[in-house]
């Protein structure tokens, strides 16, 4: 099961302000208690971070300085 989860998102260097969506889900294979995923489906005015190769690297940064906003690492754990 996922739901979107809108988020407003601030820089914290410069007050760029906009709004995200996130996924938030857990698998059909899941335990209680595990760890939800969380991935954005929209991106607002934030720029998707990016690797060296070009592949994206699970960030939102804020576009007028590049600060890291956003981030898809592990969150909270569910509720059992």
């Amino acid at each position: 099961m996922a739901y979107l989860d809108p988020k407003t998102l601030t820089c914290p260097e410069c007050d760029f302000t906009d709004e995200i969506r996130i996924v938030v889900g857990v698998g059909p294979s899941s335990e209680p208690g595990d760890t939800p995923y969380r991935r954005f489906q929209s991106s607002g005015g934030f720029v998707k971070g990016t690797n060296e190769d070009g592949s994206r690297d699970g960030t939102l940064r804020c576009p007028n300085d590049g600060t890291i906003v956003w981030t898809n690492q592990a969150g909270k754990k569910a509720n059992t």
